[in-house]
Order: structure tokens, then C-alpha cells, then sequence
């Protein structure tokens, strides 16, 4: 990304959950204030809810020409991580830009041709929910694109899948649904925050009974103490049906892999925010080689893993207590 962002000619827009300007970060930031002092055009947007574990200089950015938006509505934030170069260049997936996380294991995609084009529509609609007027960006969604056939074509590989649930678009839950059901071998997640709803669980049980493998990959500690506590909860009551994997390390990436077929990388947790109130962007792809790239890292990931038995049981008295108040805040964690 920051390759990218030093050979960019043009624009370079960054939309975050997270950002944080910090010893590991500075020379990010830092090139990025350069570039909008040699007048590139430089958008950065912010999440209102995600700015309380960020940190940046709003006036610096300013001064050097940066436009600073922070997207906030109401009960709904922007979760999404998406970084556009040139509108030729896109990167999305699970990673905040924050020295804190540089330890951790996450994933994200590096994109290139016609899918640019779209996730940048996408971006000018969250610029303009957040409050942006630059006629350039507002008007990206009135350019021309491919005709249908190539872009049927493209789609038949990769495409681009976004999530708005506020705007009656909840996509994420749709597409779920759908893989699911149509499962034959395999399904694997991997998510730092296991929190399913309880369609999903009912999803996954009814694959596990046509004889559909179901692998999960979640952190065996996570920043979140109610969520280790959780995932234990989950865990012991699933895995009946489900072949839980916790990793050692902080795993922040966010993965769906269908039969090893059809995979998915993008910003959203398994829980009811992602779904039902984020703004979330994944990418689906098809390609052979990417679904193999994809597949080695499960595996890679999966040789790492802790199994359920030797992962600390946390059995202490009031952890029944946060267990029962997570069961009954499921609908909204």
C-alpha cells in the first residue's frame, strides 16, 4: 500500500475504520501528506466510532491539502477498509491502518481493472454520505462503464460486494445465506469475532447434516475479553457440527471459502453489527488462483492451531453471568 501510494500520480483516497498516525505508521501518514502537498488530490474518510480508538492530526492533514471526512449515521458506522491509487490501484480487506495491530495476522486483496471502477463508485457514495461536495468524486457514478456482457464476463470471476444496511442493501447476510445453502463439500470461515446469528447457525448446522465439512478459524486471545469468553461459549456449543480452529496469534483477516471453489476476503466479523448495521466491502472471486492462494493460508493457518480442548476454559464464577448476558445480546454484538 504504501508503494502504491508513493508512485501515485494523481489521487489517492483512504476510507478506514481505524487510522492511527504513530511511530509504525508516520512514514504512511507522512507520505501521504506529501503527495497532497505536490497537489494530488487526497480524500480520507473516517469512522466517527472507529475515531475513538484512532489518532490522527485533522489540522496537519488539512494544511497540507488533505479533505478529512468522518462518516457518522446515527446507529450505523462505516467498518469498511478501502484504499484507492489513481483509480487505477484498490486494496481492501480487514486491515485498520494502526501501528497497535502491526502484529497481527490479516489479510488484504490488492486490485487492479474494471473491479477499480466500482469499488470507486462505491467510495464516492460513503464520501458523499459523509458529507463531501468534490464534483469529481460525486460524479465518478455518471461515467461510462463496460457493457453488460464484459462486465457479466468479469463478474463471472471476481466482483465486488459491498454492505448497506441502512440503506435496505444488507448484501452480506444475502450472499451467506445463498453459499451456504449451496454447499456441497466445505465451508471455512475464519473471523476474530465469532458471534453468529442464529440464522447462520442454523445454516451451518443444516450443511453439517448434507455431509458438508464446517471449519471455523478464530484467535485463540483477541483484544476483546468478552469475546474470548464468547468464543468459548460458541465453541463448546457447536462443535457437535462445527471443527473449531483457535490460533496462537491475533488473527484480524476476515474469510469465506465455499467448497474451495469460491472465496471471499473483506472487513466484516461474524456478528450482528457486520451484518445488520456496518457499512462493510468484500471482494468474491472465482479465480483459480486466488481461491489457491486462499486455500494455502487456511491451511497454513490451520497447522498453527490450538484445538478446543487445550484452550484455556475461563470457568471462572462470573463468567456464567457474561455468558448469560452474551445469549441474550446476541441479536446486537
Amino acid at each position: 500500500m504504501l508503494e502504491d501510494i508513493k508512485n501515485a500520480k494523481k489521487s489517492i483516497y483512504l476510507e478506514s475504520f481505524i487510522l492511527t498516525d504513530d511511530r509504525r505508521t508516520h512514514e504512511f501518514f507522512k507520505t501521504i501528506k506529501e503527495k497532497a502537498r505536490a497537489g494530488l488530490k487526497v480524500k480520507i474518510i473516517m469512522d466517527r466510532i472507529g475515531g475513538w480508538w484512532g489518532s490522527i492530526n485533522e489540522g496537519e492533514f488539512g494544511e497540507a491539502g488533505v479533505e478529512i471526512l468522518i462518516f457518522t449515521h446515527w446507529f450505523h458506522s462505516s467498518h469498511r477498509k478501502v484504499l484507492i491509487v489513481d483509480e487505477e490501484v484498490a486494496y481492501l480487506g480487514g486491515v485498520n491502518i494502526s501501528g497497535q495491530y502491526a502484529k497481527w495476522i490479516d489479510l488484504q486483496v490488492r486490485l487492479t481493472g474494471f473491479l477499480v471502477r466500482t469499488i470507486l463508485r462505491s467510495f464516492s457514495r460513503v464520501y458523499e454520505l459523509s458529507g463531501g461536495k468534490d464534483p469529481m468524486i460525486l460524479g465518478v457514478r455518471k461515467r461510462r462503464g463496460l457493457f453488460k456482457a464484459q462486465i457479466v464476463l468479469y463478474k463471472a470471476k471476481i466482483w465486488f460486494l459491498e454492505n448497506w444496511p441502512f440503506k435496505g442493501r444488507s448484501r452480506l447476510r444475502a450472499y451467506y445465506k445463498k453459499k451456504c445453502r449451496e454447499a456441497k463439500h466445505k465451508i471455512v470461515i475464519a473471523t476474530p469475532y465469532f458471534i453468529p446469528h442464529r440464522w447462520l447457525v442454523k445454516l451451518l448446522r443444516e450443511a453439517a447434516h448434507r455431509g458438508v465439512r464446517v471449519e471455523v478459524i478464530i484467535p485463540e486471545e483477541t483484544d476483546v475479553r468478552i469475546v474470548d469468553i464468547a468464543h468459548r461459549v460458541f465453541a463448546k456449543k457447536l462443535a457437535v457440527f462445527i471443527n473449531f480452529f483457535f490460533i496462537p496469534e491475533m488473527n484480524h483477516a476476515k474469510v469465506l471459502l465455499i467448497d474451495d471453489r469460491e472465496g471471499l476476503v473483506g472487513s466484516n466479523n461474524i456478528d450482528a453489527r457486520s451484518f445488520d448495521f456496518q457499512l462493510e466491502a468484500s471482494v468474491v472471486f472465482r479465480r483459480k488462483d486466488m481461491v489457491g492462494d486462499l486455500r494455502q493460508i487456511l491451511e497454513r493457518w490451520e497447522k498453527m492451531a490450538v484445538p478446543l480442548g487445550k484452550v484455556n476454559p475461563y470457568d471462572k464464577w462470573y463468567h456464567k453471568i457474561i455468558k448469560l448476558l452474551i445469549k441474550l445480546l446476541q441479536p446486537l454484538l
